[in-house]
């Protein structure tokens, strides 16, 4: 059965349910329908995520909430979506049938992964994973997976680990698409419930039938896969040194006001063209950069490939910011300066400068 029609019947017996059953329903069992649902510690998406379920594994039902279920399983409780659950309260009538669950296959996202004796680094490395390796997960244990390769149980840092396309920990995906929809349900046809512009970052719920479910700023629905790519602390790494490499290429090209091309570029110009490169569509103004791309970061925790924002009153005409460069490591950051002092023209600087340091206004992590 193709897998839009059949989630469109699941979700429609769904509704039907919901119409006959209250909160003083008795427990029952359910069965997962996402390749891949995270069980978290309270009913929301901003709380800790325990396990991730696998498609097809059956639930205990202990208590049905607004939107959420409280659940049992493999000896673990917590709360998940009730979107992504087949509920079947418990009733008089005969017992349902175990659905047999599959093996959990757990996929390597990072490259030279090590893979240890035990859940620390402070255990031996068995051997290191490249990146798509294939492992069977067992579980998890404080930010470590337990997971068996080549007929091997050892552990594997749980940021290096996805499952049908999901990070098993903290699973969040980047916006590509310059204005992306977020629907009401898995197809084009659906309702727009808001959209999210490019470089921003999204929780992810469940993958399926090509279509990622998220969540952000409050709003959950369902984004195209095409215009997501996953964010692990992997891909964070390398793109960010890729973004690095290539801001730094352009050292020495001219200040030109209004400029976003190799001919020359203005602050939030250069730094709206190098991240084109990388599939990133940015505004033209660092104040917009500030506002519409990516995530915030704290200063201590500052990756190469960072957005750098400042803001100098006498120069941002009230608005929230009048310059941005992009971090490249050891406290400096790449930028279009326009100051005549120091080289109209791409150059490098430091954070601890007296101007930067006294006018930074905070940095946007995009990859």
């Amino acid at each position: 059965m193709n897998r839009l029609l059949k989630k469109t019947l699941i979700l429609a017996a769904l509704a039907v349910v919901f119409l006959t059953i209250t909160a003083a329903a008795k427990a029952g069992s359910a069965v997962v329908d996402a390749d891949a649902l995270r069980l978290r510690s309270e009913p929301s998406t901003s709380s800790e995520i325990l396990t991730q379920l696998p498609n097809g594994a059956v639930v205990e039902v202990l208590e049905v909430l607004d939107g959420w279920y409280r659940i049992s399983y493999s000896g673990m409780e917590g709360y998940v979506s009730a979107e992504y659950l087949v509920y079947t309260p418990e009733t008089d009538a005969a017992p349902v049938e175990e659905v047999q669950e599959e093996d959990d296959e757990a996929t390597i996202s990072g490259s030279e992964v090590n893979f240890r004796a035990g859940p620390s680094e402070r255990h031996a490395v068995i051997t290191t994973l490249d990146l798509g390796e294939q492992v069977e997960l067992l579980g998890m244990d404080s930010g470590w997976c337990e997971v068996v390769f080549n007929g091997q149980v050892g552990y594997v840092n749980a940021q290096y680990v996805s499952v049908d396309g999901l990070a098993v920990e903290d699973p969040r995906g980047i916006i590509t698409g310059d204005c992306v929809n977020v629907r009401s349900a898995p197809t084009t046809n659906s309702d727009v419930l808001s959209k999210v512009y490019a470089g921003n970052v999204v929780d992810l719920i469940a993958l399926e039938g090509g279509w990622y479910a998220v969540s952000y700023n409050g709003v959950t629905g369902y984004v195209s896969a095409d215009y997501v790519r996953e964010y692990t602390a992997a891909t964070a790494s390398s793109i960010g040194e890729d973004v690095v490499a290539l801001a730094l290429s352009y050292l020495g090209t001219p200040y030109k006001y209004g400029g976003a091309s190799a001919k020359g570029f203005d602050c939030s110009g250069f730094t709206m063209y190098i991240f084109s490169q990388f599939g990133y569509s940015l505004p033209h103004s660092a104040t917009s950069q500030w506002y519409d791309s990516g995530e915030q970061v704290a200063r201590e925790d500052l990756q190469p490939g960072d957005l750098v924002l400042f803001c100098d009153p006498s120069r941002s005409n009230g608005k929230a910011c009048s310059h941005v460069g992009i971090y490249i490591g050891d406290g400096e950051f790449v930028h279009a300066a326009s100051g005549s002092s120091s080289g109209r023209q791409v150059r490098i600087s430091s954070l601890s400068e007296d101007y930067y340091n006294g006018y930074y206004k905070g940095a946007k992590r995009l990859a």
